[in-house]
């Protein structure tokens, strides 16, 4: 974009140098009488030349401008959500396009008194400067500040935390299992007895009470704010660094100091340069993100893990499960990506539900967490149920609660027989393996996915499982294993997990629960699969209907499900 409208403007050169050299233009000054404003005398100038040319360049060359400059904030608006500050470069624009476009015609069009011109000139200049330089340091100051309170409430921990650190304590680098006593949310046999009965006559109506729950307002901005348990591995590593390579001391305040909430991502490379085996995220498990809010002082006593759907990865519920965790500090949520998506590796085949499953088996041990709670999207879904039944062959303690969001247990060939080809991952997944890598731009990625057939929101969608390439900052890979994702979701074509659903686990003082969210909209959920889930809710499962939502029940209804699970998960 830049080339061209240097092009441009070198072009304009020329036509103005050679157009003046050819016939010289006769310039008029004209002034206006002085005025006089708050004791300061003010006169307006302004030239005018016979050449239509020079008046016509100045034309074009603002209308480059301005096109380039909204071009440009579209770009930026159109961006991925973890652009650095993005919405505020996004108003920064939009203050001044708007401010161009009321300076633009003052030159050729309005013919106003110098008092008049004066206060309106300097008025729209001085707003949009201010604006423009607020907009930009806001977020800069917000980050300082935070910056500045978390460093000066870790400085008088700084001595603690080396002798921490070298004498190998790894009581702050671990998260307690949950699930000690009644905190980590087990219940007696006579607490599941009466939680069975009272579900019971909440779930028969539950096609009738989930169309007049609407939903609450929000009302609030999210401000969640993540915070991590380093492992002690790391720390150590970090100990044995030199001095200026050590990770800050910053990153290892335990989480319940008082009034002080931080983020930080799990899964990560940290930046500590001495070891790149013990400063980078275990390969042998997946990638994740684990959202807390620790700003009440309290640590989580339960945790819930999140998985996506196909093609999908550990950000799309990122900003869900913000919501969830500032709405329920006790409740710790950990984002997932699944084999073959996002940052997490394959791994070896064969590559099933199954596997999917283990690998969340594996990343629960490595983490030292019990979950209260799995949740799935689609895909998603059948790994959570999987999940529980792999817990039911091998003796493992299950999580509580198992909630499968619009996705059916069974088959392709049976609950799935419905389902529209149209952009489905069948449709999809030919045309991403024709894509030819390296992807030069995001932009012609969609324009390549249409061409195939592919919808406009699922293009955009896609764009998200780009990251750019090790040669080149200006070229992009898939961070997706495609030929897994295909074996993946052949797999989930292919399982049936009836059985699951009909035969749940249940184990002394502790009874698992089965949660089906389906949206209103999506019509593969027949009367007769939701009759087959309604004779089931002596084994405690049940089904949600979730009014005015597609597929995509966190986006088309974000508000409704949150309600949905607010009720009946974390309270």
């Amino acid at each position: 974009m830049m080339k061209v409208l240097a092009g441009f403007l070198i072009v304009d050169i020329v036509i103005l140098v050679s157009w003046e050299l050819v016939s010289p233009s006769d310039a008029v000054v004209k002034a206006e009488a002085v005025a006089e404003i708050g004791g300061l005398a003010v006169d307006r100038v302004r030239c005018a030349s016979s050449s239509s040319v020079f008046v016509g360049l100045l034309f074009f060359w603002k209308a480059v401008m301005l096109f380039g400059g909204l071009y440009l904030s579209i770009l930026i608006r159109k961006v991925s959500s973890d652009f650095q500050e993005s919405v505020w470069i996004f108003a920064s624009a939009c203050v001044v396009l708007f401010s161009s476009l009321l300076l633009l015609p003052m030159g050729y069009f309005v013919t106003l008194s110098a008092i008049a011109f004066f206060l309106f000139f300097s008025f729209i200049v001085l707003s949009a400067t201010m604006l423009v330089i607020g907009l930009m340091l806001v977020p800069k100051m917000l980050r300082l500040h935070d910056l500045a309170t978390s460093g000066a409430s870790e400085m008088s921990k700084t001595t603690r935390e080396k002798q921490t650190v070298s004498s190998g304590s790894e009581d702050d680098a671990q998260v307690a299992p949950l699930r000690s006593g009644a905190s980590g949310g087990s219940r007696t046999s006579k607490n599941s007895k009466n939680s069975k009965n009272s579900k019971n006559s909440k779930t028969s109506n539950n096609r009738k009470s989930s169309k007049s729950n609407k939903g609450g307002k929000s009302g609030k901005k999210d401000a969640i704010r993540v915070s991590l348990r380093v492992p002690a591995t790391i720390l150590k590593a970090s100990a044995s660094c030199p001095p200026a390579m050590r990770l800050p001391s910053v990153l290892f305040g335990s989480a319940s100091r008082r009034g002080v909430a931080t983020r930080r991502e799990l899964g990560v490379v940290l930046p500590c340069t001495c070891s790149n085996a013990l400063a980078r995220r275990e390969k042998s498990t997946l990638s994740y993100r684990v959202f807390e809010d620790t700003s009440s002082g309290k640590e989580p006593t339960k945790t819930a893990l999140v998985m996506h759907g196909i093609l999908g990865n550990k950000l799309n519920w990122r900003t869900f499960s913000q919501k969830l965790t500032k709405a329920n500090p006790d409740w710790r949520f950990i984002c997932l990506d699944l084999r073959g998506h996002g940052d997490s590796p394959s791994f070896s085949e064969p590559h099933n539900l199954e596997a999917c499953a283990d690998d969340v088996v594996k990343l629960a041990a490595h983490l030292k967490v019990e979950p209260t709670a799995v949740l799935g999207h689609s895909f998603g879904g059948k790994v959570a149920l999987t999940y529980l039944q792999q817990c039911m062959q091998h003796a493992r303690a299950p999580p509580s609660q198992v909630w499968v969001l619009d996705s059916l247990p069974g088959t392709g060939a049976t609950d799935y027989a419905r389902r529209d080809l149209t952009n489905s991952i069948e449709t999809i997944l030919p045309v991403v393996k024709k894509i030819p890598l390296p992807i030069r731009a995001k932009a012609q990625l969609i324009k390549d996915l249409q061409g195939h057939g592919v919808a406009l929101g699922e293009a955009q969608w896609l764009t998200t499982n780009l990251r750019l390439t090790s040669k080149s900052p200006e070229l992009y890979e898939w961070k997706m294993d495609v030929d897994v994702i295909e074996q993946l979701f052949r797999s989930f074509l292919g399982s049936d997990l009836w059985p699951v659903v009909e035969n749940p686990p249940a184990t002394e003082g502790k009874d698992v629960e089965i949660h089906f969210v389906h949206a209103s909209k999506n019509n593969m959920w027949t009367s007769e699969l939701l009759d087959r889930l309604d004779a089931q809710q002596e084994n405690q499962v049940y089904h949600h209907l979730l009014e005015k939502s597609g597929h995509w029940v966190h986006i088309d209804n974000p508000v409704g499900l949150m309600k949905i699970i607010q009720t009946y998960m974390l309270q």
